[in-house]
């Protein structure tokens, strides 16, 4: 019998012995685990898109130039990839458990500086920031991964795209309602959200960290080290093409639209971009199933031309059409170069993967920010960015024959 029970009849005490009592509490912490890693993950990055719609307010209050602009996302990107390179092996992934807290201590750190809001500030804010994310994006991927298994593959990927919607939308909100305070209240907003799900990561870890350990460790000789293959290059050229077109996207959108006076797709685009390329991606497994040969490297090329068209005409509805199939595509191609990239990998190789991942699609958005900033600064910022738009949309109908298909994300389970 699954259940009996056991009265003593000294006392008034009844006891109730069940054995699958202890199974189901466990698999109960194991999804909150998941839920409340996932949640941290997406709060991190939430964090640090928030400050692409105060990039036109910093540039009229602080008097950033077009350079300057491109160096918030450059440094805080150069500390992250650095961070993710030396994060990108497996025995270090090992200790995700306190990478985690510490990741959301880091990120409260930079939300004092950036609250602060000044120039030096906002730039070494920026970067600490970096610090946040390098340390959270493996040590999360490796969490959710022991807690719910090869379902959460994705969440470097999906993380990385719901937190900067909810980022960007949220501080584009609290602009229009504030104006500049919003400078400060954006980040003191974030820092009083991260602190209450650093406390609940710290109390689901804790209880967790037994069974946390046993999945995380190397449990076959020697610690592994991250090897790749000849065939993974194509995953990491997807990825980045895709997080260059979105990065340029985000980046320098709000400044783009403010210039020609379009302020419909200043405020609407990036936020419809990544609400898009959030919801492409958690429809992604049904996507598979339903269309297995998909890849979203056309329609990279296509919402990137859009763009571009619609700034020079310009014409806002064209933009937008633009911002939300950019989105869809660069949701597709990142998401299925990421999971395709880790099929089939441990909890520890899968932190030590999306840490690699991250390092080399961030660096190359961060090399291609940082020309079109430069670029930006000496030929003005409309035709620079707009040609930067164009450029990626080409890039990515080059990827087209060679981009991962939505086939090759089926998850083992």
């Amino acid at each position: 019998m699954k259940c009996f029970r056991r009265f003593t009849f000294y006392s008034k005490d009844v006891t109730i012995d069940d054995k699958d009592a202890e199974p189901r509490v466990a698999r109960g912490w194991a999804m909150t685990q998941a839920a409340v890693i996932a949640v941290a993950f997406a709060l991190l990055l939430a964090g640090t898109n928030a400050v692409n719609p105060l990039l036109p307010v910093y540039r009229e209050v602080l008097g950033l130039d077009a350079l300057v602009l491109s160096l918030t996302f450059v440094l805080y990107v150069t500390t992250l990839v650095l961070c993710l390179l030396v994060l990108a092996n497996p025995r270090l992934t090992r200790h995700a458990a306190g990478l985690l807290p510490a990741a959301l201590i880091v990120a409260l750190a930079a939300d004092v500086l950036l609250a602060l809001s000044t120039e030096w500030s906002v730039l070494v804010g920026r970067m600490v920031a970096g610090v946040a994310g390098g340390l959270a994006t493996g040590a999360a991927a490796a969490l959710v991964v022991a807690a719910i298994g090869a379902s959460g593959r994705a969440l470097s990927a999906t993380g990385n795209l719901v937190g900067a919607v909810v980022g960007t939308a949220a501080s584009q909100l609290v602009i229009e309602l504030r104006g500049p305070a919003a400078m400060q209240d954006v980040f003191i907003i974030h820092g009083i959200a991260v602190l209450a799900v650093l406390i609940a990561s710290v109390l689901v870890l804790a209880i967790r960290r037994r069974p946390n350990r046993i999945a995380l460790r190397n449990v076959a000789g020697p610690p592994e080290r991250l090897m790749l293959r000849r065939g993974d290059l194509r995953y990491f050229a997807t990825g980045c093409v895709a997080w260059i077109s979105v990065s340029i996207a985000i980046v320098f959108s709000a400044t783009v639209f403010t210039e020609l006076d379009v302020p419909l797709v200043r405020v609407v685009g990036p936020t419809l971009m990544l609400g898009t390329s959030a919801a492409a991606q958690l429809m992604s497994p049904t996507l598979a199933r339903l269309s297995p040969a998909l890849s979203g490297s056309a329609l990279l090329s296509l919402g990137g031309g859009a763009i571009a068209a619609g700034a020079l005409i310009p014409f806002a509805p064209l933009s937008l059409v633009g911002y939300a199939v950019l989105g869809v595509g660069v949701g597709i191609a990142y998401r299925a170069a990421l999971v395709a990239l880790s099929r089939g990998a441990s909890p520890a190789r899968q932190g030590a993967l999306s840490s690699a991942y991250g390092a080399v699609t961030y660096a190359a958005a961060a090399i291609a920010v940082l020309v079109v900033g430069a670029a930006a600064s000496v030929f003005g910022v409309i035709p620079v960015a707009v040609g930067a738009f164009i450029i990626a949309a080409a890039a990515a109908a080059m990827m087209l024959p060679f981009a991962p298909r939505l086939r090759e994300t089926v998850t083992d389970q």
